[in-house]
């Protein structure tokens, strides 16, 4: 049966349609153009209840030459990822939540709950195209087509539609889809270096009032120290 879905017309479709079905889901396989952690504020605790795997395929702008090799390609992902120089966003109001954001991320890709891999744009373009599968709790399977990336703007924010199918044939048809770019040669799981550094921004500090832990014979830095946990 086909179920038809507006932000206009259903308000949130993070709740009223994704949170209600990953809750205690079994599975969720998911193609996006990109995907944030934001997502982790609408469905944070419905994707930690999710009792087996959470793969997620997105673009990244690579240079098709960073993926000939396993090492470049990681490499490659690294610096799209810094680049974004996401420790900024820790200094600026939320940071706190941002931070507990990471910190469940990291848990979901330390666990191997979640698995995210890359695709270059140079293979297929721009992945516009966005669809997912989720294995309900019940077992049973549901489709969905729509505009909709994985990001918090997208599933509260945003105008979005989106086409819900969960008849057999519409479910192998997106699964199809799913393999083709999972299994693509030119997929890169996401760098171990880029997990690394999520789990670093989940446990930075920032000490604004340096006497607390200073000596008080020393003469206090004007600025923030911020203390990171090697890794």
């Amino acid at each position: 049966m086909i179920h038809r879905f507006s932000s206009r017309r259903q308000p949130r479709l993070g709740r009223t349609f994704l949170a209600e079905r990953l809750k205690n889901a079994r599975a969720y396989d998911r193609i996006a153009g990109y995907f944030t952690s934001s997502l982790l504020e609408v469905v944070g605790e419905e994707l930690e209840s999710v009792q087996g795997q959470i793969r997620i395929v997105c673009n990244a702008q690579l240079d098709p030459r960073d993926v000939l090799t396993a090492q470049a390609a990681k490499l490659s992902i690294r610096r799209a990822w810094t680049s974004a120089r996401p420790e900024l966003d820790l200094e600026q109001p939320g940071g706190e939540q941002l931070q507990e954001r990471y910190a469940r991320l990291y848990r979901l890709l330390r666990d191997g709950k979640m698995q995210v891999r890359v695709l270059p744009d140079h293979v297929y373009g721009l992945l516009h195209g966005k669809a997912g599968i989720i294995t309900l709790a019940d077992g049973r399977k549901t489709s969905f087509l729509g505009s909709a990336n994985e990001s918090r703007l997208a599933w509260e924010s945003n105008y979005e539609l989106l086409w819900e199918d969960d008849s057999p044939e519409a479910v192998a048809w997106v699964e199809e889809e799913f393999r083709a770019l999972w299994t693509s040669p030119h997929a890169r799981p996401l760098s171990e270096l880029v997990i690394e550094d999520i789990q670093r921004l989940a446990q930075r500090r920032v000490i604004y009032h340096l006497p607390e832990w200073q000596p008080e014979d020393q003469v206090a830095e004007p600025a923030p120290a911020i203390i990171e946990t090697p890794v």
